[in-house]
């Protein structure tokens, strides 16, 4: 069965990597506009509010400073969640600083042996969200012009992966590990600042590579004809999350179901933030399959939730 599944990943690999070329050699136009694309997201969107972020997350875990700086937060979230003060670093950055965040720094403590390999996999189901920014700036604002709907998308998008959190909890309740090796303040220099940056411009430059890939695949995958502009939105969102809530707001179907659609694509990630989150967590031993099926039953109740809360609150396009 391990076989199989190890050769079916590599027959797939090996036909996407050949559509692209295919794609490159057949239509070098479109696909240069579709990788510029994906290029300045990364530039313009990525770059200036991650790739900071990663540097001092990485920067805080090796000065072992983490649980100083969540010395507020524990008390309250320890007692919702059960994570430890390390965790709570992880829920913070997940919910406020956007996808992939919260992946990579559960990684990270999971590979620094700050937190449990168990704990990282629960946070990692429902901590790694696009950012409330992104929600109601790129989502709600930009591509479906309903700023007013913006409160209901945060109360949607943030609200039933905490509920998702509280319930896969299980009583569950986890303490900070010991670290293995304090940092002393002769041991500070800027050889950590080294690692740390390089650290950081690995992970940006990864998701700038995926960004691109994925957003050339979107692009071909819109350009086949499709009956049903609904199917076709709803296929590149679950590829790339960017291009399939833009082609959603630009498709002419009702406020309501763009309204459903663009929340569940964003709770989703798409199997771009799937390529992603694996580059962030690979060596840590999370399950990738694990958060998959978090993820998806997460995007379902959001999915269904927002077209129930559309259909009240967005009233039908005049005749």
């Amino acid at each position: 069965m391990t076989v199989q599944k190890s050769l079916f990943k590599k027959i797939t690999a090996v036909l996407i990597t050949a559509l692209l070329l295919f794609f490159l050699l057949t239509d070098p136009v479109q696909a240069s506009q579709a990788s510029a694309a994906g290029l300045m997201l990364w530039f313009e969107t990525l770059v200036p509010v991650l790739l900071p972020f990663f540097i001092l997350s990485s920067l805080l875990i090796a000065l072992d400073g983490v649980s100083y700086f969540t010395r507020f937060l524990y008390p309250v979230l320890h007692r919702i969640f059960g994570c430890s003060r390390e965790g709570c670093f992880c829920l913070a950055a997940g919910f406020l600083c956007g996808f992939p965040t919260g992946a990579r720094i559960t990684g990270e403590l999971v590979r620094e042996k700050r937190i449990t390999r168990e704990e990282g996999t629960y946070l990692l189901g429902f901590c790694n969200n696009v950012s409330p920014a992104f929600l109601t700036g790129f989502c709600m604002t930009k591509s479906l012009k309903r700023p007013e709907l913006a409160g209901c998308a945060l109360l949607l998008a943030f609200g039933i992966p905490i509920l998702m959190g509280i319930l896969t909890r299980r009583g569950r309740s986890f303490s900070s590990l010991p670290a293995e090796k304090k940092t002393s303040g002769s041991q500070i220099s800027f050889k950590i600042a080294d690692a740390c940056i390089m650290n950081g411009l690995e992970s940006i430059l990864k998701l700038g590579c995926y960004i691109i890939l994925f957003s050339m695949l979107a692009r071909l995958l819109q350009d086949i004809p499709c009956p049903f502009p609904v199917l076709t939105c709803t296929l590149t969102g679950i590829l790339e999350i960017t291009n399939g809530i833009s082609l959603t707001a630009a498709s002419g179907l009702p406020g309501w179901l763009s309204f459903g659609l663009v929340l569940g694509t964003a709770a989703f990630g798409g199997i771009s933030g799937l390529a992603q989150t694996q580059s962030m967590i690979q060596d840590s031993g999370l399950s990738l399959a694990s958060y998959l099926k978090t993820k998806l039953l997460t995007a379902a109740f959001v999915t269904l939730a927002a077209l129930l809360l559309g259909r009240c609150l967005i009233p039908p396009a005049p005749l």
